[in-house]
């Protein structure tokens, strides 16, 4: 996992001034993952709101150790699925939006 995605409050590698960034949380059914938990996370959610859906949830499988790739992983927002390839910005996230990670199959 890069961290240029994913500065965890670093000066990110956007240029000057940089992109606009969230702080979201994310609920998943090993626990919820953001700025301040779970406490021995390495990544924390903050994200350049140009990062894509995929980016986080690659990142919070990582943190909470899915490996399970015979699983499917999706983000919802509310009841709304979102797609891999948007950016968080399409679906206008702002810090403190709670995402849900679904996982369907392998043993979550």
């Amino acid at each position: 996992m890069s961290n240029d995605k994913n500065s965890g409050g670093g000066p990110g590698g956007f240029g000057s001034g940089g992109q606009p960034k969230v702080q979201i949380k994310v609920q998943t059914p090993r626990g919820l993952w953001s700025m301040d938990d779970p406490k021995e996370a390495t990544l924390r959610p903050e994200y350049a709101i140009a990062a894509k859906v995929q980016d986080v949830i690659d990142d919070v499988r990582n943190v909470f150790k899915f490996v399970e790739n015979d699983s499917k992983y999706t983000l919802f927002l509310g009841r709304t699925e979102l797609e891999p390839q948007r950016t968080l910005a399409s679906y206008q996230i702002k810090t403190d939006t709670l995402l849900v990670l679904s996982v369907q199959g392998g043993n979550a």
